[in-house]
C-alpha cells in the first residue's frame, strides 16, 4: 500500500460518473506547482497533474470547483500509458481519496462539531469526514443541518425546490 499527501489546485469541477454496473465514484484533476532557483539563480517551475477518484457521489463533490485548493489523502497508483498526440511512453498518478479537505476558503463549510437528534456530540475532522456517525443528518449548535452520506462524508443539508403540482395536474 502506497499512501500519499497532496495539496493541489483543481483544474476543472469534479465529475460524478456511474459504471456500467451502477457504481458511483467523482473524478477531478488537480495539479501540484513546485518553484526553486538553482544555484546559479536561475528560477525553475514544474507541474505535475494528478487524478482524483472519490468513492460514491460525495457531498463534498459538489464544492469541488476549478481553482480551489484542495488537500487530499490517499492511496497511490501509477499508471502508463502512450500518448496518442506525440506517440510516446507517458505516467500518470492517480489518488484514490480517503480524506479531503478544502483549502484557501474565507470559512469553513461544514463545522468542527455536529449534534444528532440523540444529542450526542459528533467531532468532524477537517476533511469533512465523521467516522462514527450512525445518522444521515447531524446539525450544529445554531441548528443548521448537514447530511452524511454513507461513507462518513458531511456537507450543508440542501432542501429541494417544491415541485408545482398545478402545472403539472393540467
Amino acid at each position: 500500500m502506497l499512501k500519499v499527501q497532496f495539496i493541489g489546485t483543481l483544474g476543472a469541477d469534479a465529475e460524478k460518473k456511474t459504471t456500467e454496473q451502477g457504481g458511483k465514484f467523482t473524478t477531478a484533476r488537480a495539479a501540484h506547482n513546485d518553484t526553486w532557483t538553482d544555484d546559479a539563480g536561475q528560477e525553475h517551475s514544474s507541474t505535475t497533474w494528478v487524478d482524483l477518484t472519490l468513492d460514491d457521489h460525495p457531498k463534498v463533490a459538489d464544492f469541488l470547483k476549478r481553482g480551489q485548493q484542495v488537500y487530499v489523502e490517499g492511496y497511490v497508483s501509477l499508471r502508463v500509458y502512450s500518448s496518442p498526440k506525440d506517440r510516446a511512453m507517458k505516467a500518470g498518478l492517480t489518488i484514490r481519496v480517503r480524506h479531503i479537505e478544502l483549502l484557501g476558503g474565507k470559512v469553513d463549510v461544514v463545522p468542527r462539531q455536529l449534534i444528532d437528534e440523540t444529542g450526542v456530540l459528533h467531532d468532524v475532522t477537517k476533511f469533512y469526514n465523521v467516522k462514527d456517525a450512525k445518522k444521515t443528518q447531524l446539525m450544529d449548535k445554531s441548528g443548521n443541518l448537514f447530511d452524511v452520506d454513507k461513507n462518513g462524508w458531511v456537507a450543508p443539508h440542501v432542501t429541494e425546490a417544491p415541485t408545482n403540482t398545478e402545472n403539472n395536474e393540467k
